[in-house]
């Protein structure tokens, strides 16, 4: 995976909308949504492939976050992840856990996402769980 790039923040994705709001109290002006007004071209409700387009032709250096498994999974939506060259993070495992923990793993791997997926250019997809931490996706 290539490395140069640099980090502006986190766009969490409409999936789990509620832990933007928490991670944007802990970490003002990095942390992006749906809707956001930094970002009127991904309005609420956006499709992915329109969402991860978006994301790609900005040059924003965003790291995706979501818990959506059919990007991750689905080899169309995967593929356009990759095409439209997102750094992706997957929070996975985390199907018992409400908006709170959720953006307290965030929080938790902060400088570790900032560290690892951050100098990468993309596309790069990696995986964020309780018991294993930040791990990167083959």
């Amino acid at each position: 995976m290539a490395q140069g790039s640099t980090f502006s923040g986190v766009f969490i994705d409409e999936n789990i909308l509620g832990v933007a709001y928490e991670l944007d109290a802990l970490r003002p002006g990095l942390v992006y949504w749906v809707g956001h007004p930094a970002i009127p071209e991904i309005p609420v409700s956006v499709k992915d492939p329109d969402l991860l387009d978006a994301l790609g032709a900005r040059g924003r250096d965003l790291i995706f976050i979501t818990r959506d498994k059919r990007i991750r999974r689905d080899k169309n939506e995967r593929d356009h992840l990759m095409r439209s060259a997102v750094r992706a993070v997957f929070l996975t495992s985390t199907k018992n856990m409400d908006k709170s923990q959720m953006a307290a793993l965030i929080q938790r791997h902060w400088d570790d996402i900032v560290r690892k997926v951050g100098i990468e250019s993309g596309p790069s997809l990696w995986s964020l769980t309780r018991r294993d931490g930040l791990k990167p996706i083959d």
